[in-house]
C-alpha cells in the first residue's frame, strides 16, 4: 500500500507540478512578507549568539525585560506566519486535489485564480482549523516530543476530511482520530520522516539563523512548504482508499 500510495503522489506531482509550484511559491512569499512585518531586526537578536546550546528555561532567567519582549515578538511572529501561511497553502493543495478529483469539467480550465476563489471560501473555516491543530500540537510538543508526534499523526487527516466531508472541525479532529488509530502503519512513516528531515534541517542551519535570519527562513519555509504538500498529498489519497474500501 505504502509504494502504491507513493506513485499516486508522485504521479500527481508530476501532472500538476506548475500548480503545485506556483501555491508553494505565493506561500512563501506570503511567509516573507509577514517575516519582514513582524520579525525583530537581525541587530536586535544579536544576543542571542550567547546562549546558542543553552535550555530555553535558562535563556529566560538570563534575558532583560526588553530582550524577553524581543524573543516573545519572534514566537509571535513565527506562529502568526505559520498559521497565515498553512492556512493559504493548505486551502488551496485541498480544494485543488478534492476539485480534481469530483470535478467532471476539463482539467484545464482548473486555473489557479478557480482554486484561490474556491478556496478562500473556507479560509475562515481553515484558518479556527489550523490554528487549533496547531495549538494541539504545539502544547503536545512542550509536554514531551513523542506524544506531540502522536497527536500530529492521530489528527492529520483531518483538514481532509474537513474539505472532503465539509463536516464541523470537531466532528473532522473525532474522525481523523478513528481513522487514524486503525490506519497507524499507512499514516506515521510519512508524518515521521516529515518530522525528521525538519529537525536535521533546523540543526543544521541553526547556526547561521541569527545572521540571516531573513535569508535563511525563506530556504526553511521554501523547504518547508515543499514537504507538507507532498504530505498532504499522499494524506489526500490515503483517505479517498480508505473511504472507497
Amino acid at each position: 500500500m505504502l509504494i502504491k500510495l507513493s506513485r499516486d503522489v508522485l504521479n500527481f506531482i508530476h501532472n500538476y507540478c506548475t500548480k503545485i509550484t506556483i501555491f508553494i511559491l505565493i506561500t512563501t512569499l506570503i511567509q516573507a512578507c509577514l517575516d519582514y512585518i513582524f520579525l525583530p531586526k537581525q541587530e536586535e537578536l544579536i544576543f542571542m549568539n550567547n546562549f546558542v546550546g543553552i535550555g530555553l528555561h535558562n535563556v529566560i532567567k538570563e534575558l532583560s525585560v526588553d530582550q524577553q519582549c524581543i524573543l516573545f515578538r519572534l514566537s509571535a511572529a513565527n506562529s502568526i506566519s505559520k498559521i497565515l501561511s498553512s492556512t493559504f497553502l493548505f486551502g488551496n493543495i485541498l480544494t485543488m486535489l478534492h476539485l480534481i478529483s469530483t470535478t467532471n469539467e476539463s482539467n484545464q480550465h482548473l486555473n489557479i485564480g478557480n482554486i484561490i476563489a474556491s478556496a478562500m471560501l473556507i479560509f475562515p473555516k481553515f484558518l479556527l482549523l489550523i490554528f487549533c491543530t496547531t495549538l494541539f500540537v504545539q502544547l503536545g510538543l512542550i509536554i514531551a516530543i513523542i506524544p506531540g508526534i502522536a497527536l500530529a499523526i492521530i489528527i492529520s487527516l483531518t483538514p481532509v476530511i474537513v474539505i472532503t466531508d465539509n463536516l464541523p472541525i470537531m466532528d473532522a479532529i473525532y474522525l481523523s482520530i478513528k481513522i487514524s488509530y486503525r490506519n497507524f502503519h499507512l499514516i506515521t512513516p510519512p508524518i515521521l520522516l516529515w518530522f525528521l528531515i525538519k529537525t536535521i534541517l533546523m540543526s543544521i542551519l541553526f547556526h547561521h539563523y541569527y545572521y540571516w535570519i531573513f535569508i535563511t527562513k525563506i530556504f526553511v519555509n521554501s523547504f518547508n512548504n515543499a514537504l507538507s504538500v507532498i504530505i498532504l498529498i499522499y494524506l489526500y489519497r490515503l483517505y479517498m482508499i480508505i473511504k472507497a474500501i
